[in-house]
């Protein structure tokens, strides 16, 4: 793990859906949609589709059939065991909308419908016996009889759905739309006033709405705010997350569970425990890294991520997750798959160094709310403070020496530069008059004073340091350095006494050499 799984070298993965036999189908951009097993890897089979898929869902009870319903109301049913597929109309309630989203509920017989109107719609363009108009729709379907609905939502929706998934029970419907408001529907009741279950809004859009347990929903405002609930026996409890009750109050605060720009959460998990309830699948725009860092019951991020790994190269598109196994597809067409069980031994083993903007992060809500926050640094693809390798979390004194090492390669670049500049201006200095000759001198020796004033300065700043540290030493500190200043000079003393004496040997000699060539030379 992870297991990289390369479905098109051109077009983005935009859909996911995994069943419990460790097979998992995709919706590519490019109109196709590859079945794929997780086991080795390959491509079982590949179907192509004429429309825009808007929704793709594996069938809870067949374990090979495949749902996909497309933009214009067309649901695809295909069966990879066999090898078959089959297309059915369903009849929507406004004829001038495009599917958005959709969502299969866990007795496979139901499947929700979002829609919306399409720019420059006509209204009843296919001459609708019910000819009724309305913004945004939320139709149910029974896929044994899948061309007319079961019956319809519209009056609360007042923004376009971007989310949608049933509750395990296989009844009540969660969704998110642009506005920021938050939904639960039951369906089994028709009258929508009756069918909605309770309403909460937070700052929009909403990007993905999920459902953890039997209890636990989600929502995410804009990849950035997680908004947590426990929705148990007709009552709802906020655990954490700032939302409010009405939409025209305004919403206060952030939530604990906050991923400030250039990161994003693209949803949550379940988590190891009840302390630790959920885990956040995030990362930080244009670096090729996805993290798994895990929340407390308020929501706060953990110091550092349970698990950082290669991730894709561009955007992440989508996320399916099973009890133990984690999948996301991304932009550069791959689906990487991941150990979602930490209680797996094999947990952790390829953790690479996770990046200094996922690390210390549970305190950004507070910090924002106080007006304390401050801008991160920009994000580029030349980034160091990330590495291939698996070993320890990075550091910020890592991550201030690679900065430093990068400093210094560009400071060393600037001279060659300039060499070549002058060099060429050498060249072109041959056909210059005295006036330019001279006016080119000038501006040489400004520059050359310029130069030295800087490294002047630059030196004056470096010894600054030095006094400051000196002043405030502590007394150990005084008594370690008057030491080694002592311990320095009995060392110079004595190489000079060594000195002295080696002189004075040499000397010795000399002098013993010449008084027996004296002795030799008479007669």
């Amino acid at each position: 793990m992870p297991v990289r799984i390369d479905l098109s070298s051109n077009a983005s993965v935009r859909l996911l859906s995994v069943n419990d036999e460790n097979t998992a189908c995709a919706y590519l951009a490019n109109l196709y949609i590859p079945i794929f097993s997780l086991d080795s890897g390959k491509v079982i089979r590949r179907y192509e589709v004429p429309n825009q898929i808007a929704g793709i869902h594996f069938s809870f009870n067949k374990k090979s059939v495949i749902y996909a319903v497309d933009d214009s109301f067309g649901l695809h049913t295909f069966d990879f065991r066999t090898d078959s597929k089959k297309k059915h109309r369903m009849n929507p309630e406004s004829e001038n909308h495009n599917v958005v989203c959709t969502a299969l509920s866990s007795n496979s017989t139901t499947i929700a419908v979002a829609s919306s109107e399409f720019g420059g719609g006509i209204l009843d363009v296919r001459g609708s016996r019910r000819r009724e108009h309305h913004h945004h729709v939320v139709s149910l379907y029974d896929l044994r009889y899948p061309n007319d609905p079961i019956t319809s939502y519209f009056k609360r929706l007042k923004s376009s759905v971007t989310s949608m998934e049933f509750y395990l029970n296989g009844n009540d419907l969660i969704l998110g739309d642009e506005s920021g408001s938050i939904k639960s529907f039951d369906c089994q009741l028709r009258d929508e006033d009756n069918a909605v279950r309770w309403e909460r809004w937070a700052t929009g859009p909403i990007s993905k709405v999920g459902v953890i347990n039997k209890r636990i929903v989600y929502g995410i405002s804009r990849q950035s705010q997680a908004s947590v609930f426990v929705d148990s026996k007709g009552k709802l409890e906020v655990l954490y997350g700032s939302v409010t009750e009405s939409a025209d109050d305004p919403v206060v605060g952030t939530s604990k569970a906050y991923y400030k720009d250039p990161e994003w959460c693209i949803g949550l998990i379940k988590g190891v425990n009840d302390d630790i309830p959920l885990v956040g699948v995030h990362g930080v725009k244009k670096k090729k890294i996805i993290s798994m860092t895990a929340m407390n019951q308020d929501g706060v991020r953990q110091e550092k991520p349970m698990l950082s790994y290669k991730g894709h190269k561009g955007e992440v598109k989508c996320m399916a997750a099973t009890k133990d196994l984690l999948l996301t597809g991304g932009e550069d067409g791959k689906v990487i798959v991941q150990i979602a069980n930490f209680k797996n031994p094999k947990f952790g083993d390829d953790n690479i160094n996770h990046h200094r903007l996922t690390l210390n992060r549970g305190n950004l809500a507070e910090l924002k709310d106080k007006g304390l926050e401050k801008d991160d640094e920009a994000i580029s693809e030349s980034d160091d403070s990330e590495s291939d390798d698996g070993s320890k979390p990075s550091t910020s004194a890592s991550a201030s020496v690679s900065s430093s090492s990068k400093h210094k390669k560009d400071k060393h670049d600037i001279p060659s530069t300039s060499s070549a500049a002058s060099t060429s201006s050498s060249s072109s200095s041959k056909h210059e008059t005295k006036e330019e000759r001279k006016a080119r001198k000038e501006k040489e020796r400004e520059r050359a004073e310029k130069k030295a004033k800087k490294e002047k300065d630059g030196h004056r700043e470096e010894e600054k340091p030095k006094k400051k540290d000196k002043k405030h030493e502590t007394e150990e500190e005084r008594a370690e350095r008057k030491r080694k200043e002592k311990k320095e000079k009995e060392r110079q003393e004595r190489k000079e006494k060594e000195h002295d004496e080696q002189k004075k040997r040499h000397r010795d000699n000399e002098e013993g050499a010449g008084s027996s060539s004296k002795r030799s030379k008479a007669p």
